[in-house]
């Protein structure tokens, strides 16, 4: 579990998301997945930049007339005041402190997700990516007796 990842408020809107996304980024923070904590500071859900996306694109559908930055710009540029609590996910998912690695690889098949967050009573304490989740598994699937997988 990391305990240090990006946290951001409902109330953002897709662009100052955006921004702190690009900001992350530059501060070699994980940008894959973000915390979002509604108004009394408990845990709301997880956006990723793939949801920020979809947000941008609302109903637009692109044409081979409007097939364009342009276009797209123009598009987007109305759905930049929408807040982040309009476009979260309704699935919600979490796990406790200790919860065991087979609960992890459960949920991290379950569906297309970049982590797990780790909640205690309705707070973030951290986030369990789910490239990690692999590496324990693996870890216990490739014990150091074993030679490896021979391609």
């Amino acid at each position: 579990m990391t305990k240090r990842f990006l946290r951001i408020s409902t109330r953002h809107t897709l662009r100052e998301t955006m921004g702190i996304i690009l900001y992350g980024e530059q501060k070699k923070h994980d940008t894959g997945a973000i915390a979002v904590i509604d108004a009394e500071g408990d845990f709301a859900g997880v956006i990723t930049p793939h949801h920020v996306i979809l947000g941008l694109l609302g109903d637009w559908s692109p044409s081979e007339e409007t097939d364009t930055e342009e276009v797209f710009l123009k598009s987007a540029e109305s759905r930049f005041g929408i807040t982040i609590l309009e476009i979260l996910p309704e699935e919600s998912y979490s796990v406790p402190p200790n919860a065991s690695l087979a609960r992890l690889v459960a949920l991290a098949g379950e569906g297309e997700r970049e982590c797990i967050p780790v909640i205690e009573e309705g707070r973030v304490e951290g986030l369990v990516y789910v490239v990690d989740i692999f590496k324990a598994a693996a870890g216990i699937a490739l014990s150091p007796d074993d030679e490896g997988i021979a391609l």
